[in-house]
């Protein structure tokens, strides 16, 4: 049963870093502005955060196998033996240290993706602006007509 929990953190320790590391390429395909790698990105990066999420849950079955009382690892570690016990705490501990690396990724990602969406949003509203009618345009006739902002249907104006 051991051996059992350390593989299982052993390859939760593979898939975070696996996680930071594609958070990282994420980060970057952000900074170059290409959509659709950060796409594809964020797609494997769901997949492995649903695959990390099943190791999470089979890692409780096996603590319940060992104690039904049991909820963490450190409610466990004790009846390890010690070199066992190291390891543990070993890989807990880089388990911990790589997922502080992914929030502080996730929120660098998260700021650009937001800067990106504010720069594009105002350049939209400068667009629009410069494409808006002034308040003297040609009407269909030829002449110049007033504008009168805004829909005529639903204003009650044709």
């Amino acid at each position: 049963m051991i051996e059992g929990i350390l593989a299982n953190l052993e390859r939760q320790l593979r898939a975070v870093k696996l996680l930071r590391d594609l958070m990282e390429e994420e980060f970057a395909h952000l900074a170059a502005r290409n959509p659709g790698a950060v796409a594809s990105l964020e797609f494997s990066i769901q997949e492995l955060l649903r695959q990390l999420g099943g190791e999470r849950r089979s890692l409780h079955a096996l603590y319940a196998a060992v104690d039904p009382a049991a909820k963490r690892l450190f409610d466990l570690v004790d009846r390890f033996p010690p070199e066992a016990a190291a390891r543990a705490r070993e890989l807990h501990a880089a388990i911990d240290a790589a997922e502080q690396r992914c929030a502080k990724q996730a929120s660098r990602s998260y700021a650009m993706a937001l800067g990106l969406y504010d720069v594009a949003k105002s350049g939209l509203e400068n667009l629009r602006t410069l494409l808006a009618p002034k308040k003297g345009v040609y009407g269909a006739r030829g002449r110049m007509a007033v504008g009168h902002g805004g829909p005529s249907i639903l204003s009650g104006r044709l």
